[in-house]
């Protein structure tokens, strides 16, 4: 199902269930020309999040979350830098091994708008295999930095046996601020089928301005916040894999504009 962005991000967010009725294309469109386009969330009204985390993992904020995600039952899926699996590759075993999903976010958090169609997929072809030899666990997904690809790179990557992940909510966790204030900005932004970005990391430390203040946020007790809110609203947490199994998923173009802009997500 293909959607404007608009009716993805408005304020407030959707309820969830109710795509069919702002769909943008008011037919079927072949998967082989669907892949083009990212997978935001899915249409459903169960009350079912995907719970995501970028550019991890890091060895000390990384088994805080894992932490909390196994007191609170939950699953997530960490899209991992290949850096930081090879530089960890005890955590990684331990992500997989604690049964939530390992994805690709990238070798290191460079645009792949920067590369050309054929070195991006060569990239990403690599590091699905250093990946998956460290963690032991099949990739499946794959998240570009900054949510930024075109339509062909994104096919590409889908006949790679991927399929490109964005997202439909976050905490703006990538400057520093309290934990109730990013824990609440997520919630907000979270609705039934939705997909919540987070981070384990930040993995572009290289771009954060003189007038900004780098993350030191407990990351752990951010998560801590969300999974009880999310209880509260009756929500429950998965991996995005488990989101999109037998539902529909709902696609639009790439968050390109994070390219642009640091007011807007910045995976």
């Amino acid at each position: 199902m293909i959607v404007r962005r608009r009716d993805i991000e408005s304020d407030p967010r959707p309820h969830g269930g109710e795509f069919a009725s702002a769909r943008w294309v008011p037919f079927d469109v072949p998967e082989a020309l669907a892949g083009a386009l990212g997978v935001f969330c899915v249409d459903t009204t169960d009350p079912v999040v995907g719970l995501t985390y970028d550019d991890g993992p890091h060895p000390d904020h990384t088994p805080g979350i894992l932490d909390v995600l196994a007191s609170h039952e939950a699953r997530a899926t960490f899209f991992v830098l290949a850096r930081q699996a090879r530089a960890h590759p005890d955590l990684m075993r331990r992500i997989a091994d604690e049964g939530h999903e390992v994805a690709l976010h990238g070798d290191d958090h460079r645009s792949i708008l920067t590369m050309s169609t054929r070195d991006s997929v060569a990239m990403i072809r690599a590091c699905v295999r250093e990946v998956e030899d460290i963690s032991g666990a099949t990739v499946t997904l794959y998240r570009p930095p900054y949510g930024a690809h075109t339509p062909r790179q994104a096919l590409a990557i889908r006949r790679l046996g991927l399929e490109v992940v964005l997202w439909t909510g976050d905490g703006l966790d990538w400057l520093d601020d309290e934990e109730s204030a990013i824990a609440e900005r997520a919630l907000r932004s979270t609705f039934r089928g939705g997909i919540l970005l987070l981070h384990d990391d930040r993995g572009d430390p290289e771009t954060i301005a003189a007038d900004e203040v780098a993350p030191a946020f407990d990351r752990a007790q951010v998560t801590e916040l969300i999974l009880e809110g999310l209880s509260r609203r009756g929500l429950a947490a998965t991996s995005v894999s488990a989101l999109l199994a037998g539902r529909v998923a709902v696609r639009s173009l790439a968050k390109d504009r994070a390219m642009q802009t640091r007011a807007g997500a910045r995976p």
